[in-house]
This record gives C-alpha cells, sequence and structure tokens, in this order.
C-alpha cells in the first residue's frame, strides 16, 4: 500500500483544486448533489459545473456521432479521433463516463475524452449509456456489451482497427469498463487488450477506511451519496452481484489495468481493494494513487496540473499496451 495513504493526517487538498472550486463557486456552478435537488435540477447542475470545467476551447478531435442497437433500443455513441491520422486505422478506447450511473454525460466528459484520444493514439468511443433509475442494473451491461461488439464489427468503418481494443471509465465508468472487461472473457466475444480505471465505484461496502475519513463531504463526494447512487442503480438487485460489484467477481484472466485513484476520495479503498485482489488472481496491474487530489479529479485537467498529468500518464498507458 502506498505510503501516503499511510500517513495519519495532514490531508491537503490541492491549491489549484482549491482555487478551481472558489472559481466554480463565483461563476454559480457547484457539483450536482441529487441528495439536495430534484433529479432534473441536479443532471442540470452537473452540466453547468462541467462546462466551467471543460472551457470554451475544444482540444483538436475528429468527432463523429454513431449508433448500436442496444437490449431495448439505440445507444448512441460518440467517436473522438486524434486529429491529422487521415484514413490509418487506429486502436479503440471503449469508454464509459462516471456519475454514479445517475448524472453526467458524454458532454460533461468532453475535455477528458479528447485529451485521451490526443495524448493515446487510439479513436476514443464514449458511451452514452443509459442513466438509473428511469434504467436500472444490469441493463447498462447490455448496452456496455453492444458497443465493444459494435468496435469490433463495424468500427472499420470508423477507421478502427478491430485487434486492438481496450476499455476504459472513471467512477460509475470504471464499475462499467471492468465489467465489460470481465464479459470479454467469454467465448466468442471481441478481446480486450487493456483497461483504464479511474477511482471506481466497485462495491457495496462503505466500511472501509476511505469512507471514514472522507465520507463527510470535505472533499466533495459523500458516503451519503454514494449509498443513495448504489440504490438508484441496484433496485431491487442484490448488493453481491458480481456484476454490480465487480470487486467479487473471478478476476483471473483479465487483460493489464492501470488504476488510478485519488486519495482525498471516499472511493479510493475500493481501488486498493481491487489491487490487491488482482495481485491474488495473478493479474497484470500498475496502481497509481494522487495525494492531495478528491474523486472526480480526470475531468478537472483545464484548471489542475497534477489532474492533467495524471490522465496523461493514463493516455500514454493506453498507446503503450495497444501498440500505437
Amino acid at each position: 500500500m502506498p505510503d501516503s495513504i499511510l500517513r495519519p493526517a495532514a490531508d491537503r487538498l490541492d491549491p489549484q483544486v482549491i482555487a478551481m472550486n472558489e472559481a466554480a463557486a463565483r461563476l454559480g456552478a457547484a457539483p450536482a448533489d441529487p441528495l439536495s435537488l430534484p433529479l432534473a435540477e441536479a443532471r442540470a447542475a452537473a452540466e453547468r459545473y462541467h462546462a466551467f470545467l471543460n472551457g470554451a476551447t475544444p482540444l483538436a478531435a475528429e468527432v463523429t456521432e454513431a449508433t448500436v442497437a442496444g437490449p431495448a433500443g439505440p445507444v448512441p455513441l460518440r467517436l473522438y479521433r486524434p486529429a491529422g491520422r487521415g484514413t490509418e486505422r487506429l486502436p479503440v478506447m471503449v469508454y464509459f463516463h462516471g456519475g454514479g450511473f445517475v448524472v453526467n454525460s458524454v458532454e460533461t466528459h468532453d475535455r477528458l475524452l479528447r485529451l485521451l484520444a490526443r495524448h493515446s493514439g487510439a479513436v476514443v468511443c464514449a458511451v452514452r449509456y443509459s442513466l438509473a433509475p428511469e434504467r436500472r442494473f444490469p441493463y447498462q451491461h447490455g448496452e456496455a456489451l453492444a458497443a465493444l461488439r459494435w468496435v469490433a464489427a463495424a468500427g472499420a468503418s470508423h477507421g478502427i482497427d478491430p485487434e486492438r481494443i481496450a476499455v476504459g471509465g472513471d467512477s460509475a465508468g470504471a464499475n462499467l469498463a471492468l465489467v465489460l472487461a470481465l464479459a470479454a472473457r467469454g467465448r466468442g466475444e471481441p478481446r480486450v487488450a487493456f483497461g483504464l480505471l479511474f477511482y471506481g465505484m466497485f462495491a457495496h461496502d462503505f466500511d472501509t477506511l476511505s469512507h471514514r475519513r472522507f465520507g463527510d463531504g470535505r472533499y466533495g463526494l459523500t458516503t451519503a451519496r454514494m449509498r443513495w447512487y448504489w440504490n438508484q442503480y441496484l433496485g431491487a438487485a442484490s448488493p453481491d452481484d458480481p456484476r454490480a460489484a465487480p470487486l467479487l467477481a473471478d478476476l483471473r484472466g483479465l487483460p493489464p489495468l492501470l488504476l488510478l485513484a485519488a486519495d482525498l476520495d471516499c472511493l479510493r479503498d475500493d481501488t486498493l481493494r481491487l489491487a490487491e485482489r488482482l495481485a491474488e488472481a495473478g493479474v497484470p496491474h500498475r496502481l497509481a494513487v494522487y495525494d492531495g487530489l478528491p474523486h472526480s479529479f480526470a475531468t478537472a485537467t483545464r484548471l489542475v496540473d497534477r489532474a492533467h498529468g495524471a490522465v496523461l500518464q493514463a493516455a500514454l498507458a493506453v498507446r503503450r499496451h495497444l501498440n500505437v
């Protein structure tokens, strides 16, 4: 376990995160809190806050839209292709945004997705999966698998090399990415070569050190909000189903994974425990824990240098594992 996790005190939030929060507050933008707002208003607040994080000038990328048939209707996809690569077939990363399965969108993560495409050299296929509670577990799994099958079967017409596929996601999206990598071990499914997981929600467990230390909301995300997100996602389903809580799954046979965690995050221990289980299962992986950063730092790259550095590290790992 990293030394930073073992220190007893001195939890210092990165000064640039403090400045970012102050600037957002002056503009009337704040992270969404669905416990204090009606859901529609919380979703709108999430879009406003991330519009502030993203900024006005997008990073260069060739962006196209596509649609795949899902379990009960079309699933929209947005493809981010690195600029200036012509018609060359590029590897692809199927990516799922965070937001507790309840809030956020491809738009909230636009800057992150452009950064990943630009620095990885891969096409990033962002999945507009259905949100809870309108659609609950395991509906999103069918959508994720449909997207994976689409990039393997039809991606060539979009300049995608179907032999080089990664999966990625942050928070709830990291949950979906890991579950998709698990499903891809099955016979006849497209092979996944690599997985990128930012600060995932991997188990319905709130009795962890990180929840006890950081779940009060000092650094943003709260334990109470996480309980609510899980309830919206699961409905009447069992929280011990490994398709919902992949920390409980048999992890053998997974591809190499990069795990990135925020030290000041109530979900930090989900990632640390996943790293321990991956080691037990013999799965090659790397773990990076970022001191001074809170949950959701990957969407703060415009304003927080260390968040930008973390995303750059992630993109270069994708590049290396997909042989770009």
